[in-house]
């Protein structure tokens, strides 16, 4: 099985939501353990608000777009944004684990396989995740 899915979305949190969704129901199809679509999902919303609120500004006028790819066992999960980027090397982990807000990058690297940043071939800022999909675990 080989899908392709291409989401277009405001920059509104309300839609969050929405991508994870997508994954959740393509992912049920597969035959993978359910933890690691739902780890997958939590670092799409990740990266989709990321896009929303530090690359777009919620600026409705801007959209993100997320690509989803999934074969059978590996999910690649691409957002782009309108806005400038960041330097991942000079980015640096807080030592408050328990702060509100500011862990999205921890969240994502430790929940996927592949997390990669650049440029897309249009100029748009792009997060890539990638997952590598297990079988479900045996019943004993």
């Amino acid at each position: 099985m080989g899908s392709k899915i291409k989401l277009v979305l405001p920059s509104d949190m309300n839609y969050l939501g929405i991508p994870d969704v997508v994954l959740m129901e393509l992912g049920s199809e597969l035959d993978c353990c359910q933890r690691g679509l739902e780890e997958l999902g939590a670092s799409v919303i990740e990266a989709c608000t990321n896009a929303m609120e530090h690359g777009n500004k919620l600026d409705e006028d801007h959209t993100i777009e997320v690509l989803l790819e999934l074969d059978e066992r590996v999910v690649t999960v691409t957002v782009l944004d309108d806005g400038p980027g960041f330097d991942i090397g000079a980015w640096e982990p807080s030592d408050e684990l328990m702060r509100v807000r500011g862990r999205g990058i921890m969240i994502m690297r430790e929940f996927t396989d592949s997390l990669t940043y650049g440029r897309s071939d249009d100029g748009r800022f792009s997060v890539t995740l990638v997952k590598k999909l297990v079988p479900p675990p045996e019943d004993d």
